[in-house]
């Protein structure tokens, strides 16, 4: 028989730290779109909840149990035809990086452009809060307003716009400097004044179908650092409302909500090959677990190297084993009184043949003899007390028991003595 490799403590281990991995594998897998790869938490966009992100107005929208979604996968697959595509403030390049992103402000049916207003640095104690942040050069937000109207729009900064034209019945309000659009002739102003429009409507050339394209001009009115200033909250939720049910009399199901992350650097791990996809975290984790669970398997019906212990037989049927038995029989049965008179009389005989003893004295006689040896020899103990005495006592119940023992003592080192063995009796 070998022994096992593991013992049943380091499989309970294991088992224990399997089962938290597997519990934070669910947890961050729960999370995989906040987690998802190289997405800056600190700047703009839904997943960021610093000063220029604008996670506080998606948590808004989300609460208000409107279908809203953050995608890191397929944008424009999530909007759908009938959904609303929100692309805020697209970092620098997003103007210059081809048709993955530009493509994506042609083929959005019903799209929010919010222009581009801040640069910022990420804290270094904590990244996803912001340790600075300043005016953009004006040219950047005028190149990505470009991409949708090239007409001669163009941006411009006020201090403290008056808006005489409000299509919602909700003032924002900007602190500071305004990033305003003094529009074109294929834009209509939905909320603006004389210094500027803040929201225009673009209406494009030969557009004979369900389109319709709004440019938002300062992301100050749905940041998290003025969202809750004046009534920027309940004026953005109207925008998304009036958008959203743009052209609503041809389709009455539901129209998602879309913010475009993968502009941001979020890019979700769904478009990767299984094997590739596992060896990433969090995936790994489940990897992981899987190959831990193999090596145990393994290991549990493995055994040992080297010779095998030798097993201790079924019966043992030796001397020792015998004499346990029966002494165990004998006390469970109580015969305390009749064991010690049968080998106080088994010692007796057996020290009086070793003595030579005439064969005809018995009992008393036998012991006054034996006594009379024993005077000669000056011992001191009396075989003929020694008879007398378990005789004449009343040997019942167990608090007589070391009396006996007492006596079975006395036995054995009066034959001692008789037979001139003394130097072995302790």
């Amino acid at each position: 028989m070998r022994k096992p490799t593991l013992a049943r403590s380091s499989i309970a281990i294991f088992i224990a730290v399997m089962a938290a991995m597997f519990a934070l594998s669910a947890i961050v897998a729960s999370r995989e779109k906040e987690l998802a790869r190289g997405g800056a938490t600190a700047g703009p966009g839904a997943f960021s909840a610093s000063a220029v992100g604008s996670a506080g107005f998606y948590e808004i929208l989300r609460r208000m149990d409107m279908p809203v979604v953050r995608s890191t996968l397929n944008p424009l697959g999530d909007a759908g035809l009938h959904g609303t595509l929100i692309i805020s403030e697209p970092p620098p390049g997003f103007a210059v990086s081809g048709e993955e992103n530009t493509g994506k402000i042609g083929r959005a049916r019903r799209l929010l452009l919010i222009l581009p207003k801040w640069q910022w640095e990420a804290d270094s104690e904590r990244p996803e809060w912001i340790s600075r942040m300043s005016p953009l050069d004006i040219s950047y937000a005028s190149l990505v307003l470009s991409l949708v109207a090239i007409d001669g729009s163009r941006i411009v900064r006020a201090a403290s716009p008056q808006w005489t034209v409000n299509e919602f019945g909700f003032a924002p309000k900007i602190e500071g400097v305004a990033q305003l659009i003094r529009p074109s002739g294929r834009m209509r102003t939905l909320v603006g004044g004389e210094e500027g429009a803040l929201l225009v409507e673009y209406s494009e050339e030969g557009n004979n179908f369900d389109r319709a394209v709004w440019i938002l001009s300062d992301p100050d009115v749905l940041s998290n650092h003025g969202i809750g200033k004046g009534e920027n909250a309940a004026f953005m939720v109207g925008v998304i409302r009036s958008l959203s049910a743009y052209g609503s009399e041809n389709y009455s199901g539901s129209r998602p909500i879309v913010f475009d992350e993968t502009i941001h650097g979020f890019m979700s791990e769904a478009s990767d090959s299984i094997a590739k996809m596992m060896m990433k975290f969090p995936y790994a984790i489940i990897t992981l677990l899987t190959v831990i669970s193999a090596v145990l398997l393994v290991s549990a019906g493995a055994e040992r190297f080297g010779a095998p212990v030798v097993a201790r037989p079924a019966l043992d049927f030796g001397k020792a084993l015998l004499i346990n038995n029966s002494a165990r029989l004998l006390d469970y049965g109580g015969h305390h009184a009749v064991t010690l008179e049968r080998y106080a009389r088994m010692t007796v005989s057996e020290t009086a043949k070793a003595l030579h003893a005439p064969e005809h004295l018995e009992g008393m006689k036998l012991a006054e003899w034996l006594d009379r040896i024993g005077e000669s020899r000056k011992m001191s103990v009396s075989c003929a007390s020694i008879l007398d005495d378990l005789s004449k006592r009343e040997w019942r119940g167990a608090s007589v028991i070391p009396d006996l023992m007492k006596t079975a003592q006395r036995t054995h080192k009066w034959r001692k003595e008789m037979l001139g063995v003394r130097k072995h009796w302790r």
